[in-house]
């Protein structure tokens, strides 16, 4: 399992408020695009703008942008501390 998914997982397994799927797809496409370099459908107009869909998605892109800062952030202090 990638390091994108099992974040993913560790967000998403536990106990939280319900989120849609467009939501969980922004989430784990900024993940598998940060993590991952898979560039993958992120950004590419997947939901009409302006819309519920999209603004959901966007806002699972602001969690997996977070997401990742968080992990990239413990690494580098891991690698510091070293």
């Amino acid at each position: 399992m990638s390091k994108a998914y099992e974040i993913f997982d560790a967000a998403f397994l536990k106990p939280r408020a319900p989120r849609s799927d467009e939501y969980r797809r922004g989430v784990i496409d900024v993940l598998r695009f940060r993590l991952g370099g898979e560039n993958t459908a992120i950004w590419k107009n997947q939901y009409k703008l302006g819309t519920a869909p999209a603004d959901a998605y966007f806002a699972g892109c602001d969690e997996g942008h977070r997401l990742a800062s968080d992990y990239l952030e413990q690494v580098a202090a891991c690698a510091a501390a070293r």
